[in-house]
């Protein structure tokens, strides 16, 4: 062989071992692009597309989506295959992540707030009166972004993903479509979500991003414009209507449905083939019947085999596109070496510091990430708050940044509470909560309460941390007006109205999270007067001062009906003077109170829950005018309201409950049937505490007002009562 000749083998040998590196480094030109159509749920079909796709080697070169389809394309273009897409799917709590709830992340203030008002009826004041953004703050979508691009926060374009990628929002300044190919790509995932009234905004730049749907809701255009030589759109929007509902808002809907329908047929004809994913019985809040859309999506990729097989590849190349795409993932994340905040209160960055700095300079576990993001979106001051990476390669930090809510603070939170206190005596309230923070400090929360109807009353409280630590102060003053019953043989026999004004203060701790212990003097003034009854019945009045301790826990994920999680809670009362009543021997001074109570909920499979609540007090030996009265949900709830007081009392209830129906995603929640049986007593004496046990089932449903709770329950001495109630039903103390 000559020296030319060897020199000229040598060449096409290395030329030869560097050609699957050529092919891996430098994509191929598209064969095939694919666009992910909007449909809410159904576009959990999407994943049942891709996997036929990888099953018979079709390649997704490029890809376009819009609403559901654009978080479905977004996460495969990022990397992800069919298999990763639906453990994904499969591990999403979609209770928390599309419900109005975010119960679970609030820090243990505002859970008492969504226990003193559980309707979802928050309004913000910062321009006047004005409802929410929208019915969900987006919250955990977000976070389930930042898992799926967190890798790619330094995108110049989308075209350097692992999948070329577009996305459609609607820009509402303008009213145009925008099609994005380049910056961060969890916003622009997030805003193609965000449906008006549904999701909030997105701000990117100085454009307002909502979903795309309206405007392109299959974008087959985009996936042309992006070179694709053969485009397959894949449609899982509304089935066609067969009949047409002449109410308001289902004609205002599909209405809507037309429309998109309409532009949706205009966009499918830069495809050359449509899959049309079978959606008949699915609604567009079908989120939890993943498995089933997947299997649709499959079943109409298959029903269209003849045209997408000529596009398939060997197995030889098919693992060569594999590769390929693998070598332009990103994984594992970067270390942080830093750590930065944006948007961040001064009060609040304090804590947020001391709680994420044990993620710098270490892997990033992700879980412990949001769980330590949870303490500060509990505050319910932002809209969301999201991390990301930042910095450039070799120097990569970790971005806390949380995003003002544009309505609010100050907040304006409504309730309604109705409950019977016998079979003909309802008691009806309209409740308010004006909440601001930073009012006296960095820190600080300002409440002021209002009830209008049954027991009205007025109240404030100032919460101030001491120079940013745990330790808080609390001044706080009431005025409230009362009706104490009593009741006998399902009849009101005397009827008192309490009226009280008092001022006092509180210092305390937050131990954590979800738990705080406080406590400290109040002064006050009470006078209790007949309203109904014997007119010769005693009344009294003056002075009333107290020293009170408080220790509150609350771990669970719900106000409602908890999927788990304990709450506890502990009240020490010592009344260091209190006015007596002339002719009665019982009286308030001198005596103390212990009362408390603690649930605790468990899941039994999905839809099952099991619990227990134990509540208890008791004034140690003395005889108060202020005794204890059972009736109320769960505290033997046979018996009327006031119909059985004691100086002590001490109830064990033990139920379950099974879901069986969910009112709409964003509006409310599930709708549980339980049963519970409770044993208990209100007594003065050991002597004459006769135990009472009872047997209940009753309906819970979690509404917009709040929980709505019926429920029959009858005593095994034969007492029986029906009872009702909305807004705040459940007390432990």
């Amino acid at each position: 062989m000559t020296h030319s000749a060897a020199g000229t083998a040598l060449a096409i040998a290395l030329a030869a071992s560097l050609m699957p590196v050529c092919l891996y480094a430098q994509p191929a030109a598209p064969r095939v692009g694919v666009a992910f159509g909007g449909g809410s749920a159904r576009g959990i079909a999407h994943v049942g597309v891709i996997k036929w796709f990888e099953e018979h080697h079709v390649p997704i070169d490029v890809a376009a989506g819009t609403s559901m389809g654009g978080l479905i394309g977004g996460a495969f273009a990022s990397g992800m295959s069919a298999e990763e897409l639906r453990v994904l799917i499969a591990s999403i709590d979609w209770d928390q992540m599309f419900g109005s709830s975010s119960f679970p992340f609030k820090n243990v203030r505002r859970k008492e707030d969504g226990r003193d008002l559980p309707a979802r009826l928050e309004f913000g004041l910062k321009r006047g009166l004005v409802l929410p953004t929208a019915l969900n703050s987006g919250q955990q979508v977000d976070l389930l972004l930042a898992r799926i691009a967190a890798a790619y926060y330094d995108l110049d374009s989308f075209d350097t993903l692992p999948t070329p990628f577009r996305t459609v929002a609607v820009d509402l300044k303008t009213g145009t479509r925008v099609v994005m190919d380049r910056g961060a790509l969890a916003p622009a995932m997030r805003a193609t979500m965000s449906l008006p009234g549904i999701f909030p905004p997105v701000e990117i730049e100085d454009r307002v991003l909502v979903d795309g749907g309206a405007l392109d809701n299959v974008p087959a255009d985009v996936v042309r414009d992006m070179g694709a030589p053969f485009v397959v759109a894949v449609d899982v929007g509304n089935a066609p209507e067969t009949s047409v509902n002449y109410s308001m808002f289902a004609l205002m809907g599909q209405t809507v449905d037309s429309m998109m329908r309409a532009n949706t047929t205009r966009a499918l004809q830069f495809a050359d083939l449509v899959i049309q994913v079978d959606v008949e019985g699915f609604g567009s809040l079908d989120w939890r019947r993943s498995a089933e859309l997947m299997q649709r999506g499959y079943e109409a990729a298959e029903s269209h085999r003849a045209e997408l097989l000529p596009h398939a590849l060997d197995d030889a190349a098919w693992q060569v596109w594999l590769r390929a795409r693998q070598q332009h993932r990103r994984h594992p994340l970067p270390v942080p070496a830093y750590l930065s905040t944006a948007g961040v209160a001064p009060s609040d960055a304090v804590g947020v510091r001391r709680v994420l700095a044990a993620h710098v300079d270490k892997p990033l576990d992700l879980p412990n990430v949001e769980k330590d993001l949870s303490a500060l979106s509990g505050l319910d001051r932002y809209q969301t708050v999201v991390w990301e990476m930042m910095g450039p390669p070799g120097k990569e930090g970790l971005l806390i940044e949380a995003k003002p809510k544009t309505y609010a603070p100050p907040f304006m939170m409504l309730g309604f509470n109705l409950e019977n206190r016998t079979s003909s005596d309802f008691r009806v309230q309209l409740a308010a909560r004006y909440l601001s923070f930073d009012v006296l400090g960095s820190g600080s929360e300002l409440r002021i309460d209002g009830v209008l109807g049954s027991d009205p009353s007025v109240g404030f409280s100032l919460y101030r941390p001491i120079f940013g630590t745990r330790i808080f102060v609390r001044p706080y003053a009431a005025a409230t007006s009362s009706t104490l019953d009593f009741i006998q043989d399902d009849r009101i026999v005397g009827q008192y109205s309490v009226q009280q004004q008092y001022m006092g203060g509180d210092a305390g701790v937050s131990l954590s999270h979800e738990s705080e212990v406080s406590g400290g003097l109040r002064f006050g003034h009470v006078d209790a007067t007949v309203r109904a009854g014997d007119p010769r019945l005693p009344e009294t009045g003056g002075a009333e001062d107290q020293f009170r301790l408080d220790f509150i826990h609350d771990g669970q994920d719900s106000p409602i009906v908890p999927s788990r999680g304990t709450q506890a809670a502990l009240n020490l009362r010592y009344y260091v003077r209190s006015p007596e009543a002339a002719g009665v021997e019982r009286t308030n001074d001198g005596v103390t109170q212990l009362e408390g109570g603690i649930s605790r909920f468990w899941s039994w499979h999905r839809r099952n829950r099991l619990f227990a609540i134990a509540t208890g007090g008791t004034s140690f030996d003395g005889h108060p005018i202020s005794q204890f009265e059972l009736g109320y949900p769960f505290r033997l709830d046979a018996f009327r309201i006031g119909e059985r007081r004691g100086d002590h009392y001490g109830v064990l209830t033990l139920g379950a409950a099974r879901q069986v129906g969910r009112l709409p995603d964003f509006i409310g929640g599930p709708v549980f049937v339980g049963s519970w049986f409770e044993n208990g007593s209100a007594f003065d004496t050991h002597e004459n505490a006769d135990i009472n046990s009872q047997v209940a089932v009753g309906l819970v449903m979690d509404t917009l007002v709040g929980p709505a709770v019926a429920g029959t329950s009858i005593g095994f001495d034969g007492g029986f009562r029906f009872f009702v109630g909305i807004g705040r039903v459940v007390r432990l103390r």
